[in-house]
């Protein structure tokens, strides 16, 4: 598979998907599947001001960098230029994983990623993980869930494992059937564990630059409250 292959451009993976479904765990097993020098760097966008995940990764010797206080599709996503110009300068990555907050949209990611062909990146894929055990709580409520799951490059059925019975996985795959038919859809193994040559390699067609002319308010982050919302909607 070509998803580690040396490349001219460094591929950068987007992670979306609500908070709790799991996108940390499976980045993290994702990360140590990829050989030893093989410079994979994660760059993370969370809620609050508590960078936990960036003292977990350096005890694994995984390079991580932590954004805070703000959302990479909205309110912080001129910083999202600055980090990854930083990455690729300081660090010479083989790979950036981007772990956008629970709530985020994926198409301002998307566009400012293809903006950044000149600091030699490109676009590699849009993965959504979905927690399959609460996932039938909140796609009904969250607009944001919806658009992640419809657009995206890869669905990964996370947390099946402790769901009860397999009608619940069934409604989980019609919900998502009825909003994004085409895109493919993996269960992961317990503990979210995934093959990266399913992952990596995508080489995404989404949103490319000629449709980030075009005015779509779905496809647009406008309420720059999002990230409390879902932190609102799933404490119910």
């Amino acid at each position: 598979m070509e998803g580690l292959t040396s490349m001219s451009t460094v591929p950068v993976s987007v992670f979306t998907g609500y908070l709790g479904a799991g996108k940390t765990t499976i980045i993290l097993d994702l990360i140590e599947q990829l050989p030893k020098d093989y410079r994979c760097v994660w760059l993370k966008n969370e809620f609050g001001d508590a960078k936990v995940d960036s003292t977990l990764a350096a005890s694994r010797g995984i390079l991580a960098k932590e954004i805070t206080n703000g959302c990479f599709c909205c309110v912080l996503v001129g910083q999202l230029d600055t980090a990854i110009r930083e990455i690729v300068q300081d660090l010479k990555p083989d790979r950036i994983i981007i772990e956008t907050s629970g709530s985020a949209y994926p198409a301002p990611l998307a566009w400012e990623i293809r903006k950044m062909a000149n600091l030699g990146v490109h676009l590699d894929g849009i993965v959504t993980v979905v927690d399959c055990l609460n996932f039938p709580g909140y796609q009904d409520k969250s607009y944001s869930a919806k658009v992640q799951a419809k657009y995206t490059d890869l669905i990964l059925l996370n947390k099946a494992e402790h769901v009860s019975n397999d009608h619940q996985i069934d409604r989980v795959l019609d919900d998502l059937y009825d909003v994004n038919p085409e895109t493919p859809k993996v269960r992961t193994f317990p503990g979210g564990h995934v093959n990266k040559d399913l992952v990596f390699g995508l080489d995404s067609r989404l949103f490319q630059l000629e449709e980030g002319t075009i005015s779509c308010e779905h496809l647009s982050c406008r309420d720059q409250s999002h990230m409390a919302n879902e932190v609102e909607l799933l404490s119910h």
